[in-house]
């Protein structure tokens, strides 16, 4: 899996990914947008304090049901409405949230993952089958022996250039779409 510094770097470019190019959000603080952005894209990882809380064992239920696209939507979904009391925000809102859950999941299923069952329950509740990719560009944090050693370190220093990498791939896309659209429109 990767590390809570990864999944906060992935909300981090998200933020500026869809700052860049959606009106909708260049009209609210920055700053109340990328801690939002960081907090959803490490909410799948509530399960490490729900693992604890319900069977004290932190790693109890880690890759299952908060893996979920369906549940990682539902979740952004009430999310959405409850921000939605406090200030209008469109629906354009709601599928960044979704996507910034979503780079949590995709980024936990191109980690190496030792423990089996490999993977994580994207797809719950439709099918309790553990998913990952089968090529892994990102190692997998080790916690046996301490969180704090030279592997998870190298993990970290790893993911500080993965994602960064993958951000501006996407980056790319999302601005050869918007450029076709123009084109097109």
């Amino acid at each position: 899996m990767a590390s809570p510094i990864g999944h906060s770097l992935a909300g981090f470019f998200g933020f500026f990914l869809v700052r860049e190019n959606a009106e909708s959000l260049k009209y609210y603080s920055s700053k109340k947008l990328i801690i939002t952005a960081i907090i959803v894209a490490n909410l799948p990882d509530v399960d490490f304090i729900l693992g604890y809380l319900i069977y004290q064992d932190f790693n109890a239920l880690h890759l299952q049901f908060t893996y979920s696209f369906f549940v990682g939507f539902i979740v952004c979904i009430i999310i959405y409405f409850c921000l939605r009391f406090y200030k209008k925000i469109t629906y354009f809102f709601l599928v960044w949230l979704w996507g910034l859950y979503f780079s949590h999941i995709l980024l936990d299923m191109l980690a190496y993952d030792s423990n089996p069952p490999a993977g994580v329950q994207c797809f719950f509740p439709f099918t309790a089958d553990y998913f990952a990719f089968p090529i892994s560009i990102l190692g997998g944090l080790t916690f046996t022996g301490g969180i704090i050693q030279l592997k998870n370190f190298l993990i970290v220093l790893q993911e500080v250039i993965v994602i960064p990498l993958l951000s501006y791939v996407v980056l790319l896309i999302v601005k050869k779409l918007k450029k076709d659209e123009i084109i097109n429109n």
